[in-house]
Protein backbone atom coordinates (compact mmCIF):
# COMPACT_ATOMS: atom_id res chain seq x y z
CA UNK A 1 0.00 0.00 0.00
CA UNK A 2 1.66 3.29 -1.22
CA UNK A 3 1.29 6.34 0.85
CA UNK A 4 -0.17 9.94 -0.98
CA UNK A 5 1.26 13.52 -0.72
CA UNK A 6 -1.45 15.61 -2.20
CA UNK A 7 -2.53 13.71 -5.38
CA UNK A 8 0.56 11.37 -5.60
CA UNK A 9 0.68 8.19 -4.52
CA UNK A 10 4.18 6.84 -3.26
CA UNK A 11 4.97 3.06 -4.32
CA UNK A 12 6.63 1.56 -1.07
CA UNK A 13 9.10 -0.44 -3.61
CA UNK A 14 9.62 1.97 -6.01
CA UNK A 15 9.44 5.71 -5.27
CA UNK A 16 10.21 5.34 -1.48
CA UNK A 17 13.83 3.37 -1.94
CA UNK A 18 14.25 6.11 -4.91
CA UNK A 19 13.67 8.93 -2.89
CA UNK A 20 16.07 7.22 0.00
CA UNK A 21 18.65 6.82 -2.35
CA UNK A 22 18.44 10.83 -2.98
CA UNK A 23 18.20 11.53 0.78
CA UNK A 24 21.56 9.43 1.53
CA UNK A 25 23.48 10.41 -1.60
CA UNK A 26 22.66 14.22 -0.93
CA UNK A 27 23.25 14.74 -4.42
CA UNK A 28 23.25 12.54 -7.56
CA UNK A 29 23.29 12.45 -11.13
CA UNK A 30 20.81 11.12 -13.21
CA UNK A 31 22.83 7.89 -14.33
CA UNK A 32 24.08 7.32 -11.03
CA UNK A 33 21.03 7.07 -9.38
CA UNK A 34 19.61 5.02 -12.39
CA UNK A 35 22.20 2.33 -11.49
CA UNK A 36 21.63 2.65 -7.84
CA UNK A 37 17.94 1.39 -8.63
CA UNK A 38 18.91 -1.39 -11.17
CA UNK A 39 21.80 -2.62 -9.00
CA UNK A 40 18.37 -3.19 -6.05
CA UNK A 41 16.18 -4.27 -8.02
CA UNK A 42 14.13 -1.56 -7.86
CA UNK A 43 13.85 -0.03 -11.11
CA UNK A 44 14.68 -2.39 -14.37
CA UNK A 45 13.32 -0.74 -17.21
CA UNK A 46 14.75 2.92 -18.32
CA UNK A 47 11.88 4.39 -19.55
CA UNK A 48 9.71 3.35 -16.50
CA UNK A 49 12.96 5.05 -14.27
CA UNK A 50 12.86 7.93 -16.48
CA UNK A 51 9.07 8.52 -16.15
CA UNK A 52 8.96 8.32 -12.27
CA UNK A 53 12.05 10.94 -11.79
CA UNK A 54 9.76 12.83 -13.69
CA UNK A 55 6.89 12.64 -11.67
CA UNK A 56 8.43 13.12 -8.29
CA UNK A 57 10.12 15.93 -10.05
CA UNK A 58 6.61 17.56 -10.98
CA UNK A 59 5.45 16.40 -7.51
CA UNK A 60 8.09 18.50 -5.86
CA UNK A 61 9.28 15.25 -4.06
CA UNK A 62 13.10 15.86 -6.33
CA UNK A 63 14.44 19.20 -6.97
CA UNK A 64 16.09 18.74 -10.57
CA UNK A 65 19.78 20.96 -11.05
CA UNK A 66 21.66 21.60 -14.22
CA UNK A 67 24.80 21.56 -12.49
CA UNK A 68 27.18 22.51 -15.43
CA UNK A 69 30.23 22.47 -16.00
CA UNK A 70 30.78 20.08 -12.93
CA UNK A 71 28.49 17.16 -15.10
CA UNK A 72 26.11 17.18 -18.05
CA UNK A 73 24.16 15.42 -16.39
CA UNK A 74 20.79 16.39 -14.22
CA UNK A 75 21.23 16.47 -10.54
CA UNK A 76 18.70 15.52 -7.84
CA UNK A 77 18.54 16.43 -4.53
CA UNK A 78 15.72 15.82 -2.26
CA UNK A 79 13.05 18.51 -1.26
CA UNK A 80 11.90 19.64 2.23
CA UNK A 81 8.92 18.38 1.92
CA UNK A 82 9.64 14.59 1.16
CA UNK A 83 12.14 14.73 3.68
CA UNK A 84 9.78 15.20 6.00
CA UNK A 85 7.59 12.31 4.18
CA UNK A 86 11.04 10.22 4.55
CA UNK A 87 11.45 10.87 8.44
CA UNK A 88 10.06 7.63 9.37
CA UNK A 89 12.79 5.86 7.53
CA UNK A 90 15.71 7.84 8.04
CA UNK A 91 15.64 11.06 10.37
CA UNK A 92 16.88 13.84 8.57
CA UNK A 93 18.94 16.78 10.55
CA UNK A 94 17.95 20.26 9.80
CA UNK A 95 20.56 22.67 12.03
CA UNK A 96 22.44 24.09 9.71
CA UNK A 97 24.68 21.55 8.47
CA UNK A 98 22.69 20.27 5.15
CA UNK A 99 25.00 20.50 2.46
CA UNK A 100 24.57 23.69 -0.27
CA UNK A 101 23.41 22.68 -3.73
CA UNK A 102 25.00 25.89 -5.32
CA UNK A 103 28.57 24.65 -3.91
CA UNK A 104 30.68 22.94 -7.15
CA UNK A 105 32.68 21.61 -4.24
CA UNK A 106 29.95 19.69 -2.67
CA UNK A 107 28.64 18.06 -5.04
CA UNK A 108 31.76 16.83 -7.14
CA UNK A 109 32.25 15.40 -3.57
CA UNK A 110 28.74 13.47 -3.68
CA UNK A 111 29.45 12.51 -7.29
CA UNK A 112 32.36 11.24 -6.04
CA UNK A 113 30.96 8.99 -3.08
CA UNK A 114 28.71 7.93 -5.29
CA UNK A 115 30.96 6.58 -7.58
CA UNK A 116 32.92 4.78 -5.30
CA UNK A 117 29.52 3.48 -3.44
CA UNK A 118 28.66 2.03 -7.36
CA UNK A 119 31.92 0.94 -7.49
CA UNK A 120 31.89 -1.68 -4.40
CA UNK A 121 28.31 -2.55 -5.37
CA UNK A 122 29.14 -3.51 -8.98
CA UNK A 123 32.45 -5.58 -8.22
CA UNK A 124 29.68 -7.61 -5.61
CA UNK A 125 32.17 -6.75 -2.30
CA UNK A 126 29.66 -4.46 -0.70
CA UNK A 127 27.43 -5.48 2.17
CA UNK A 128 26.66 -2.51 3.77
CA UNK A 129 26.87 0.93 3.26
CA UNK A 130 25.97 4.10 6.25
CA UNK A 131 25.57 7.01 4.76
CA UNK A 132 26.83 10.80 6.36
CA UNK A 133 23.23 10.98 6.96
CA UNK A 134 22.61 8.32 8.37
CA UNK A 135 26.06 9.17 10.78
CA UNK A 136 25.06 12.21 11.68
CA UNK A 137 21.37 11.55 12.92
CA UNK A 138 23.15 8.65 14.94
CA UNK A 139 25.75 10.77 16.52
CA UNK A 140 23.13 13.64 17.30
CA UNK A 141 20.31 11.34 18.20
CA UNK A 142 21.73 8.65 20.50
CA UNK A 143 24.08 7.88 22.73
CA UNK A 144 25.95 5.57 20.59
CA UNK A 145 27.66 7.99 18.04
CA UNK A 146 30.90 8.01 16.43
CA UNK A 147 33.35 10.93 17.02
CA UNK A 148 32.72 12.11 13.74
CA UNK A 149 30.45 12.48 10.78
CA UNK A 150 32.09 9.92 8.45
CA UNK A 151 31.28 10.20 4.49
CA UNK A 152 30.31 6.55 5.17
CA UNK A 153 30.71 3.51 7.55
CA UNK A 154 31.05 0.57 4.89
CA UNK A 155 31.11 -3.24 4.92
CA UNK A 156 32.52 -4.98 2.70
CA UNK A 157 32.76 -8.90 2.66
CA UNK A 158 36.19 -10.26 2.00
CA UNK A 159 37.16 -13.80 1.73
CA UNK A 160 33.74 -14.71 3.96
CA UNK A 161 34.59 -12.15 6.09
CA UNK A 162 32.69 -9.33 6.66
CA UNK A 163 34.93 -6.15 7.56
CA UNK A 164 33.92 -2.59 8.34
CA UNK A 165 35.85 1.11 7.83
CA UNK A 166 35.54 4.28 8.12
CA UNK A 167 35.41 5.84 4.86
CA UNK A 168 36.51 9.59 4.44
CA UNK A 169 36.51 10.63 0.47
CA UNK A 170 38.71 13.68 0.32
CA UNK A 171 38.79 15.25 -3.29
CA UNK A 172 40.40 18.78 -2.17
CA UNK A 173 43.15 18.98 0.92
CA UNK A 174 42.18 20.70 4.23
CA UNK A 175 44.29 22.75 6.05
CA UNK A 176 47.11 20.64 8.32
CA UNK A 177 45.61 21.71 11.43
CA UNK A 178 42.54 20.18 10.76
CA UNK A 179 43.65 16.92 9.70
CA UNK A 180 45.68 17.78 13.51
CA UNK A 181 41.82 17.99 15.03
CA UNK A 182 40.35 15.04 13.02
CA UNK A 183 43.95 12.61 13.89
CA UNK A 184 42.96 13.70 17.42
CA UNK A 185 39.69 12.73 17.25
CA UNK A 186 40.33 9.53 15.66
CA UNK A 187 42.80 8.11 18.24
CA UNK A 188 39.77 8.64 20.93
CA UNK A 189 37.51 6.73 18.51
CA UNK A 190 36.30 3.30 20.34
CA UNK A 191 33.37 2.18 17.74
CA UNK A 192 35.28 1.74 14.76
CA UNK A 193 39.13 0.85 14.41
CA UNK A 194 39.56 1.00 10.80
CA UNK A 195 40.05 4.17 8.52
CA UNK A 196 40.52 4.59 4.95
CA UNK A 197 40.93 7.79 3.28
CA UNK A 198 40.34 7.71 -0.63
CA UNK A 199 41.69 10.25 -2.94
CA UNK A 200 41.86 11.34 -6.78
CA UNK A 201 45.56 11.62 -7.20
CA UNK A 202 48.95 10.72 -5.46
CA UNK A 203 49.52 14.19 -4.27
CA UNK A 204 46.99 14.76 -2.09
CA UNK A 205 47.51 11.52 -0.74
CA UNK A 206 50.84 12.26 0.19
CA UNK A 207 50.02 15.12 2.16
CA UNK A 208 47.10 13.74 4.46
CA UNK A 209 49.70 10.53 5.12
CA UNK A 210 52.33 13.43 6.16
CA UNK A 211 49.52 15.08 8.62
CA UNK A 212 48.54 11.51 10.26
CA UNK A 213 52.36 9.84 10.38
CA UNK A 214 52.65 7.98 13.12
CA UNK A 215 49.40 8.29 14.41
CA UNK A 216 48.27 4.82 16.49
CA UNK A 217 45.22 4.01 14.33
CA UNK A 218 44.77 1.96 11.78
CA UNK A 219 44.65 4.61 8.93
CA UNK A 220 45.38 4.14 5.06
CA UNK A 221 45.39 6.25 2.25
CA UNK A 222 44.43 4.74 -1.35
CA UNK A 223 43.23 5.91 -4.68
CA UNK A 224 39.64 6.57 -6.29
CA UNK A 225 40.34 5.09 -9.97
CA UNK A 226 41.94 1.56 -7.94
CA UNK A 227 39.27 1.68 -5.17
CA UNK A 228 36.56 1.92 -7.90
CA UNK A 229 38.28 -0.87 -10.50
CA UNK A 230 38.98 -3.53 -7.97
CA UNK A 231 39.11 -3.03 -4.24
CA UNK A 232 40.31 -5.85 -3.67
CA UNK A 233 43.66 -5.90 -5.15
CA UNK A 234 44.33 -2.36 -4.44
CA UNK A 235 47.30 -1.06 -2.56
CA UNK A 236 47.21 1.26 0.02
CA UNK A 237 49.83 3.11 2.17
CA UNK A 238 49.43 2.95 5.87
CA UNK A 239 49.59 5.81 7.40
CA UNK A 240 51.40 4.67 10.94
CA UNK A 241 54.45 3.18 8.96
CA UNK A 242 54.53 5.18 5.36
CA UNK A 243 54.21 1.34 4.27
CA UNK A 244 52.50 -0.02 1.22
CA UNK A 245 50.24 -2.74 1.33
CA UNK A 246 47.63 -4.63 -0.16
CA UNK A 247 43.83 -3.83 1.06
CA UNK A 248 43.23 -7.51 1.88
CA UNK A 249 46.30 -7.91 4.52
CA UNK A 250 44.76 -4.31 6.40
CA UNK A 251 41.64 -4.96 6.97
Amino acid sequence: MGFQKGSITLSPTQDVPLLLQVLHSRFVTHDQLREFMLLDCHELKRACFNWRVRRLVESGLLNRDCARPVTPSPVYSITPVAALMLAEHCPVLNNGKQKDASSATHLRHSIGLNDLHLGLARQGVLEDWQSEVTIRAKNELTPSGYVKDYDAIVTVRIEDRPVTFALEYERTPKKSKEYLQIRNLLEQENRIYRFLYIVPEPKLGSFILDCFSGTTVSLFVGLAAEFTKSFKEMNVIEAASGVPRPITAVL
